[in-house]
């Protein structure tokens, strides 16, 4: 059964695409990358109820800082955001699985939870590591859905058996965040406050079994990312000649030189002509975007 329409999926698809061939500057594409793990963390941590706002969640994941007056838990659990991306990082190549499911939590709830990397399994029978077991490997293996439904039927699952005793909405958001890296796609959570408690509603909708809601706000969050990113990307690295050369103090016969011998990247579009103002060693592809992610 698919949850998303062949049309939406279509149109993000080619906005992945377009991402994937463009140039990008590596400096600016780390900035860029480096906001959007900001924005994630405070996005995550705003949906758990934390009043810290974007710019002391940006000090706390530059310097690790702490900030009086604040609520240790959300302080402790920004910083861990920075720690379990470079995680998701290392491991993107790899399908989800419940090791990594437990690294994380371990990751992001360390200086929280004395149970962090834990499952809540007071039996003692691993039962819902055998149940998370069994999942993954239906869901990595059920290739009728699509990466951005799998990642929500995998927080589905996660709000309804609520596998930890703390942090298992932050841990589902960054697991399925490893999900959509692991097929290609960039998961943000640019969110304004009224779609924060909207994605809030439908994670208490999904605990419920009503999953269409948070895959339909998966979808957004997918696609606004990729909006992002190539907005970004084309106001930071793409000039006409005309701005190149005002930049970098050259005349016409010294840019046409930098072009001819490869140190600058230029193409024609409706009769002008434009150029990525960077030396080539210092510029990537789309396609290696999640490469540069930390």
């Amino acid at each position: 059964m698919k949850y998303i329409d062949e049309f939406i999926l279509d149109r993000i698809n080619s906005k992945k695409t377009r991402l994937e061939s463009m140039l990008l500057d590596k400096d600016s594409l780390r900035k860029i990358l480096r906001d959007i793990l900001v924005e994630f963390a405070y996005t995550s941590n705003f949906i758990e109820g934390s009043t810290l706002n974007i710019e002391e969640t940006r000090r706390i994941i530059d310097s690790g800082s702490d900030f009086l007056g604040k609520a240790p838990y959300f302080q402790h659990l920004t910083f861990n955001h920075l720690n379990a991306f470079e995680y998701v990082n290392r491991v993107k190549d790899e399908s989800v699985n419940t090791g990594g499911v437990l690294d994380l939590h371990g990751i992001l709830m360390r200086g929280i939870d004395k149970e962090a990397g834990s499952f809540r399994d007071v039996s003692g029978k691993n039962t819902i590591h055998r149940n998370i077991d069994g999942f993954l490997d239906k869901l990595n293996n059920a290739d009728e859905y699509h990466a951005i439904e799998k990642a929500a039927i995998l927080q589905s699952y996660f709000y309804q058996i609520r596998p930890f005793n703390y942090g298992t909405g932050s841990a589902s958001r960054m697991a399925a965040k490893w999900l959509l890296n692991y097929h290609g796609y960039i998961f943000g959570l640019d969110l304004n406050p009224y779609e924060v408690k909207y994605y809030r509603k439908c994670a208490e909708k999904a605990g419920r079994g009503t999953i269409y809601p948070l895959v339909g706000m998966m979808t957004k969050c997918v696609e606004s990312a990729l909006d992002q990113m190539i907005t970004r990307v084309k106001r930071l690295s793409i000039m006409s000649i005309e701005e190149a050369m005002k930049i970098n103090k050259v005349g016409v016969d010294e840019m046409y030189e930098w072009i001819r011998t490869g140190r600058v990247k230029a193409y024609k579009k409706d009769g002008s002509i434009y150029v990525l103002n960077h030396e080539i060693d210092k510029i990537t592809r789309g396609a290696n975007i999640l490469d540069l992610f930390i």
